[in-house]
């Protein structure tokens, strides 16, 4: 049976810089200093001590464009990406030499799918700070959502060599090796993922997808077991694990897998296509037209 697994999205990491955050202040205490509390605060609290700091028309400059990122910061925390593109515009404008909001409005650029405008605030964050590992890791990420693999690559190494820690530029290096049909150096890059972060289950699941595209599938089970035991809910490794299954002609297990799969989320079309074309396989012809059907119905691709 011909199977459809996929690199699991987690293949792609997207990193982002962090604020050092406290809990938020007393009421007090903030009303007595709302940029510190624009700093330290978060959510809802911050975003208002920032308003109250930017409206007091007592900062200028710099300190200003910093009010405005933090306050930007915490609207994409909220995932209110309208109000933070915004915050982050007049942070850049205040201080055209703010390197992490140049970093920060990219990646809201990359999350909305505008690759080519992610790409040039990234570029100019990395003009500004080049020792930003997270910056060329996400442009890695927006050149790989262009096709261009070489430009991902290169800046994945140019992380890896800034940060030989860096686990997610092995991961996506590891995802664009696999585009480029180098499935020896994707186990290699996943292999070391594995090694820096052993409790993550993607880079685990995505060396499981390299060794079936080399047809090693006691290898590719071996690694999608190892991520189901890590996350027991991992509907793609399920799924890809019965595939595998089939594919060595165990339908009795690739039935097990694909059936616990659509426990967990019974519209995941991928795992409905493929217990149908299980079915198929094995007689029942109403079951499986149906499975096939359906999935089709959720996703008219799958299968193609």
């Amino acid at each position: 049976m011909r199977r459809f697994p996929s690199l699991s999205r987690c293949a792609i990491r997207i990193l982002f810089v962090s604020l050092l955050a406290s809990a938020a202040l007393p009421v007090a205490q903030a009303a007595a200093d709302d940029a510190q509390q624009c700093m330290d605060a978060a959510g809802v609290i911050a975003i208002a001590a920032c308003d109250r700091a930017i409206a007091s028309g007592n900062y200028r400059g710099r300190q200003l464009a910093e009010l405005h990122f933090n306050r930007a910061f915490e609207y994409k925390e909220r995932h209110e990406s309208g109000p933070a593109m915004a915050a982050f515009d007049e942070a850049i404008r205040l201080n055209p030499g703010y390197a992490r909001a140049y970093f920060m409005r990219g990646n809201l650029w990359l999350a909305r799918g505008d690759n080519d405008r992610a790409i040039s605030d990234f570029n100019v964050a990395l003009d500004l700070d080049p020792n930003n590992t997270d910056a060329y890791v996400n442009r890695g990420v927006a050149w790989y959502a262009r096709n261009d693999n070489d430009r991902a690559i290169a800046d994945y190494d140019m992380a890896i060599r800034l940060n030989p820690q860096e686990t997610g530029a092995y991961s996506n290096r590891g995802g664009a090796w696999l585009v480029k049909g180098d499935h020896d150096r994707a186990v290699a890059d996943f292999s070391e993922a594995i090694r820096l972060s052993p409790n993550d289950p993607c880079p685990i699941f995505n060396r499981g997808f390299a060794y079936s595209l080399k047809g090693d599938n006691d290898r590719a089970i071996a690694d999608y077991s190892e991520a189901i035991r890590i996350a027991p809910t991992y509907v793609a490794a399920l799924t890809n694990r019965g595939g595998v299954w089939s594919d060595k002609g165990d339908n009795d297990r690739a039935m097990a897998d694909f059936n616990a799969a659509l426990r967990i989320d019974p519209k995941y079309a991928k795992a409905l296509y493929l217990r149908g074309m299980t079915r198929l396989e094995t007689g029942d012809t109403t079951g499986g037209a149906s499975d096939v059907a359906n999935a089709r119905k959720i996703d008219p691709k799958v299968g193609s």
